[in-house]
């Protein structure tokens, strides 16, 4: 995959107090709170490099979390990559403006938004690439346990739509057309893959492969065993 814009800028990253119940049920009412007092006339969050409050960041990380844009683990207080890759594809989702920014409009939406849902049916674990909001669903048991931060093919490389499954695995993959590394790479169609990127751009950039952060690339590696099944669709509406 050819190197793309880098969708994150070193972000300065702000520690939280550690959780307490008192902090957990204050941040909770903290986001439910901007959501009332914010006004419904914004329309777009402010630019990057906009300094986000301890409290703020510890909200916003626990609604991602518990929507499925962020693991557990990520609830750290630190606003950094990964935080950042999580609002990305929570807007995505939300059809917000991709700037990774939990600015006003992001964080409203957050206080009202719900679990995402699955986009096919079946029981079975799977993953479900979803082109036009360009996210990577995991179902798990008829529920969307994460949704991802993704980049698919390009114009002219665009990743093919159809039903497949994942058959082969591979910790270090190497593309040899493109002289790339390509870290937990689970192909599912001829030479594409879902693989772990330096670079995760908001829009379609790779030459067919699904590019996934560092942060998600492996957690999905390790849930995504040779036959799940892999849905890619153009419409997930």
């Amino acid at each position: 995959m050819l190197a793309a814009v880098h969708y994150h800028r070193p972000a300065v990253e702000v520690r939280a107090p550690a959780p307490t119940p008192a902090r957990v049920g204050a941040a909770a009412v903290a986001l439910a709170t901007l959501a009332l007092v914010l006004p419904p006339s914004a329309t777009a969050d402010p630019l990057p490099g906009v300094s986000l409050r301890p409290r703020t960041v510890d909200a916003v990380q626990r609604k991602l979390a518990e929507l499925g844009f962020l693991p557990r683990s990520g609830v750290d207080g630190i606003f950094g990559a990964q935080s950042r890759g999580a609002v990305i594809a929570f807007q995505k989702w939300e059809g917000l403006v991709r700037d990774g920014i939990p600015g006003p409009v992001t964080q409203r939406a957050l206080a009202a938004a719900k679990r995402p849902t699955p986009r096919t049916r079946g029981r079975r674990t799977r993953v479900e690439i979803l082109l036009d909001r360009q996210v990577v669903l995991l179902v798990r048991r008829r529920r969307v346990a994460r949704v991802m931060h993704a980049s698919t093919g390009k114009r002219g490389f665009a990743t093919p739509t159809g039903q497949y499954a994942v058959f082969r695995k591979r910790r270090r993959a190497f593309s040899i057309p493109y002289e790339v590394r390509l870290p937990y790479a689970s192909y599912f169609v001829r030479g594409i893959a879902i693989h772990q990127a330096r670079s995760v751009p908001v829009r379609p950039a790779s030459h067919g492969c699904v590019r996934v952060t560092r942060y998600d690339a492996k957690w999905l590696y390790r849930r995504t065993p040779v036959g799940t099944p892999v849905r890619v669709l153009a419409d997930s509406r």
